[in-house]
């Protein structure tokens, strides 16, 4: 049995609209430079688009680490307004970010979501030089859904045979230094309650793509041939909805020898990637902190 997909849709119109309550009582930082709405494919659609942020009072010639975010949404659901504040904050603290946008089920699959991130980045690549964005300190981070297309683009960076069975898609001239995995839902194999969700993802033929074997995120992590980025994990107590496939991708990198660490905070009160839905917290704010120092050192 698979959920049937007017549910799927209906329960994220409901997020939708709670999202919009939460996001309209924050605070957004303004002492920031915002250029918005960036085609990085010019086709009009709304999806494909990108914003970068950093500190209005960059130095000219100045270089900044940069951090390109993929928001959440279940794969259904979002764009680049849903993570604003959240890269907003993380621009605050010197970098130069980039929130994407990327197309939706059920217009798409998670294989074209996969090929937009690609692209989005392939198109950063090559308009670094146009921002005060430094090419030799970038990093790549994800929540939730999005946290498995950060997973993934990872990987797919690095991978001539990944890149060709999802489509032939375009190699980012990027060194991706490490990468932050808040929450990430990085196994798609329908198994347990997944299986009532995930074949809207996938499609009903996924198994006979060329990719379906990438669905197991070990072989997706193997794919980068021993080169996959230092990568951060975060999940907490509360996160009812990733706290196990966020600790499994932890010991699936672990096991594959990728320098990793994980942000585990035993509070209830903590839910799913928290430190994105409200990055003004204290306890956001650590987690932040966290993820910056990571990349730091890596």
């Amino acid at each position: 049995m698979v959920i049937p997909q007017r549910l799927i849709q209906s329960f994220w119109e409901l997020d939708r609209k709670m999202d919009a309550d939460r996001l309209s009582k924050q605070t957004y930082p303004t002492d920031l430079t915002e250029i918005c709405d960036i085609p990085y494919i010019d086709d009009g659609h709304e999806y494909h688009k990108l914003d970068v942020y950093y500190p209005q009072d960059t130095k000219k010639g100045a270089k900044l680490p940069v951090i390109i975010d993929i928001h959440g949404g279940g794969w259904f659901y979002g764009d680049k307004e849903l993570n604003k504040n959240y890269c907003l904050h993380l621009a605050q603290r010197g970098f130069c970010v980039f929130n994407i946008s990327y197309r939706l089920v059920p217009e798409v699959r998670n294989d074209a979501q996969l090929a937009d991130c690609m692209v989005a980045l392939n198109f950063i690549g090559r308009n670094l030089a146009k921002y005060p964005a430094d090419k030799r300190r970038v990093f790549l981070t994800g929540d939730s859904a999005g946290g498995q297309l950060a997973a993934f683009v990872a990987a797919a960076c690095l991978s001539d045979n990944m890149r060709r069975a999802y489509g032939n898609l375009p190699k980012p001239n990027l060194n991706i230094k490490a990468v932050g995995l808040v929450s990430p839902v990085a196994f798609l194999k329908p198994k347990g309650g997944m299986r009532f969700y995930i074949p809207h993802v996938l499609g009903k033929n996924y198994r006979r793509k060329d990719w379906a074997k990438y669905t197991d995120f070990e072989k997706t992590v193997r794919a980068a041939r021993g080169k996959y980025p230092p990568t951060i994990v975060f999940t907490s107590l509360g996160d009812f909805i990733a706290r196990g496939p966020s600790k499994k991708a932890y010991k699936v990198l672990r096991e594959r020898n990728v320098k990793t660490s994980i942000h585990y905070r035993r509070k209830l009160s903590l839910g799913h990637v928290y430190q994105v839905l409200y990055p003004d917290s204290a306890d956001s704010v650590k987690a932040i902190e966290k993820m910056i120092k990571f990349f730091e050192r890596a």
